[in-house]
């Protein structure tokens, strides 16, 4: 038997029944329309930033490779985007990269999954998500064993139509350039 608390049946004449039902799949698709929209914007704010650089050659006597972090931070939020380090389960050195140790690295277990390992002296160029941020700062710090530490930042205005930024030289990294890609 059908529950019936309109006192129309669907075996009656139905008009309400129709009626109801034509409204929930037009509130459904309605709905669905909007959450597909909220997406794409999500997907369209996006971003990806290239970040090139240069690791220098130093003239050292015990030369290690660097550590290198880049992460973005807004406001009280940081976001780990690259570390390059040892990769052993107890990597002893991390806390030497001290800034991103503060903001990031004693707290967030997944750097993991964007960490790669230690690289020599060259040039490189990294694309990485920044996602929905549109204002941050970007910092990168290199640090090395028995070695220097240089860390450097730029403020990133993804509202303005600067699509270039250029961090100078420090002594353990080269001139930085940035790019955004919208």
């Amino acid at each position: 038997m059908w529950l019936d608390l309109t006192g129309i049946s669907p075996d009656g004449d139905g008009h309400l029944f129709n009626a109801l039902k034509e409204s929930f799949v037009r509130k459904f698709v309605t709905q669905l329309g909007f959450a597909a929209a909220l997406g794409t914007a999500t997907l369209a704010n996006a971003a990806t930033i290239d970040v090139a650089f240069e690791i220098p050659a130093l003239a050292a006597e015990r030369y290690a490779n660097p550590y290198v972090a880049i992460w973005a931070e807004e406001g009280r939020e940081a976001k780990p985007l690259l570390l390059w380090h040892l990769n052993k389960k107890e990597d002893k050195w991390l806390p030497d990269i001290k800034r991103w140790w503060r903001k990031i690295g004693r707290y967030d277990a997944h750097v993991d999954s964007l960490t790669g390992a230690t690289r020599g002296p060259g040039n490189y160029q990294e694309t990485l998500d920044i996602g929905a941020a549109q204002t941050f700062t970007l910092y990168l710090e290199v640090v090395r064993e028995n070695g220097g530490r240089s860390l450097v930042d730029t403020k990133i205005d993804l509202t303005q139509k600067q699509n270039t930024y250029t961090i100078p030289a420090a002594d353990e990294i080269g001139q930085v350039t940035i790019t955004v890609n919208r």
